[in-house]
């Protein structure tokens, strides 16, 4: 008798039911279930996979190594989790619901801490570390606990089941690799699409608990949980503003998470700026040094410009510049993502700094890749300006290439100029000198011109242009090499026009005239190429040298 009553007294697990009982509703687990909630949960962890990385890559500018680390850290994780599977099996249906229902805190809240640790802490290399491990652990136990819930139901098929469960989980991140970047960042955003994956996992956990067709607490905290998360994606926008309002010193009156990048705006006075991921694209206060070297050292080297490109320059200040020549009658601006280009148009702030260029008759925006513009237009122009983003990372890289600058050359007019901005000539200076020999690798035979000027709010800043030379002159200003007919082409094939805020042609021609403490090519540099992106590396390491 003690024996038995032992055996009425024993403390059942939260959820199990009593050997005695009959299974609750007449419900088992069938094969199907098992499989949809494999394909759903599959789904799920490739996106925070991919969300991590993405928002990693936006707070840390290196792409490479935010995405390198994302999933390094995640698959560790999911190793481990699939160990810990072994340790909650004698209970898989509920402790998969646990898991999802702790999953999706955490995942969905994902964002939402990775902002906060970068704005409010140094730490947030350690964030990023332990929020990518949490939740590898927590992907990595669900295929496990699905599958010893089909033997626990009585469908044991061995290696046949496994082989099957894996498969379907294998589609379902197929499907979360094209949901990511074509539908859901786009249309969500980072923080919303964190929340959204976070809501699946819930529900997903109800889903199960109701096949299982058991009534716990878990049941009513989960249903608590997808009433929260609703709430967060709801107020998600708020929640990232109010973060972003920490990150910068200024007010933001504008911020905008696009299929490409973050951009925000900010206002201080007569201080505008743009921030894009983070970095600062413009300060009005002295935007003009940056814009006006990189426009007139061009056109006013090119003999009445009547065409001309412009890759990258979505705010519109460089077309402001090239506006102001009378002989232009077409400008061509060629900027990925449509977000700033709509910005600079219609954005009182924007629009009235680059005086309404987008609104000229004469300017043709396309939004697209620099690189593939260049590479399948048939246009030809008197004068390109290439003003992109710094080569921060390896997307960017090709855009500093031998091949992508022999394109540019190959689409100029008899006696056309191109320049590009260089990177900083101080902070920067190997990649500086990386850019000029790449420019001068990728386009042979055209003297090359080394530039910089002082922009307050980025330092000294670094140009490079690219010249026709006389039949055998050419070379680089900077080794004296400049031939004759370049030196007579520079600055004075086209008169500078009136209007300008920092530059006189006196101070433009100083910009030629590296100073005397200038950190010059102490050995020759290589050029970068697409398949040996040099210039990603060198910029990097010019970087780790300072601290912001």
């Amino acid at each position: 008798m003690a024996g038995e009553t032992q055996t009425e007294t024993a403390p059942l697990a939260e959820g199990e039911p009593h050997p005695g009982d009959a299974p609750p509703s007449g419900r088992s687990m069938d094969k199907p279930t098992v499989f949809a909630a494999a394909l759903l949960v599959a789904v799920g962890g490739i996106i925070y996979e991919l969300i991590l990385g993405t928002a990693a890559s936006y707070l840390f500018g290196d792409s490479v190594v935010a995405f390198s680390v994302a999933t390094g850290l995640t698959l560790f994780g999911m190793g481990i989790g699939s160990l810990l599977a072994t340790r909650l099996a004698t209970n898989p249906g509920l402790n998969f619901v646990r898991n999802e229902v702790a999953l999706a805190l955490l995942g969905g809240s994902s964002v939402l801490i990775l902002y906060a640790a970068f704005s409010l802490t140094q730490v947030y290399w350690l964030v990023f570390v332990l929020l990518s491990l949490a939740i590898g652990v927590g992907i990595g136990v669900e295929i496990p606990l699905l599958v010893a819930l089909l033997k626990e139901h009585g469908r044991d098929e061995s290696v046949g089941l496994l082989s099957k469960v894996l498969a379907v989980d294998y589609f379902g991140a197929l499907a979360a690799s094209l949901l990511f970047p074509f539908v859901m960042l786009p249309y969500l955003g980072l923080m919303r699409t964190a929340y959204a994956v976070a809501l699946l996992n819930v529900l997903v956990a109800v889903f199960m608990l109701r096949r299982m067709g058991r009534r716990t607490r878990w049941t009513w905290f989960s249903w608590a949980t997808v009433v929260l998360l609703v709430v967060c994606f709801a107020a998600s926008n708020a929640i990232e503003g109010a973060i972003n309002t920490r990150l910068y010193q200024d007010p933001v009156v504008h911020y905008e998470s696009t299929s490409y990048q973050k951009l925000v705006l900010t206002t201080f006075g007569d201080d505008v700026r743009l921030y894009l991921s983070d970095q600062l694209q413009f300060s009005s206060v002295d935007e003009a040094r940056y814009h006006e070297t990189l426009a007139h050292a061009t056109l006013t080297s090119v003999a009445a410009p009547a065409s001309v490109a412009i890759l990258g320059g979505g705010d519109g200040l460089l077309a402001r510049e090239v506006l102001r020549y009378p002989s232009v009658r077409e400008v061509t601006v060629v900027d990925l993502d449509p977000a700033v280009t709509e910005l600079a148009r219609t954005d009182r702030l924007v629009s009235e700094l680059n005086e309404h260029s987008f609104d000229d008759p004469r300017v043709t925006v396309v939004n697209g890749d620099a690189f593939r513009f260049m590479d399948t237009t048939d246009q030809t122009f008197d004068a390109v300006l290439i003003d992109l983003v710094d080569p921060s990372n390896e997307r960017i890289a090709k855009l500093y290439s031998t091949e992508f600058y022999a394109m540019v050359a190959n689409h100029l007019r008899p006696g056309g100029v191109y320049a590009t901005q260089a990177t900083s000539s101080y902070f920067t200076p190997n990649a500086y000198w990386q850019v000029a020999a790449t420019v001068r690798a990728g386009s042979p035979g055209r003297t090359v011109v080394p530039l910089s000027v002082n922009v307050p709010s980025f330092g000294e800043w670094g140009f490079v242009l690219s010249l026709p030379a006389a039949p055998g002159q050419g070379g680089s200003a900077a080794d004296g090499t400049l031939g004759p007919d370049g030196g007579a082409r520079l600055f004075g094939a086209t008169p500078l026009p009136e209007g300008l805020r920092f530059h006189t042609l006196d101070s433009l021609r100083a910009t030629a005239t590296l100073a005397g403490d200038h950190p010059g090519p102490e050995v020759e540099m290589k050029a970068s190429t697409l398949l040996s992106p040099l210039i990603y590396r060198t910029y990097q390491q010019d970087m780790s040298r300072w601290r912001y």
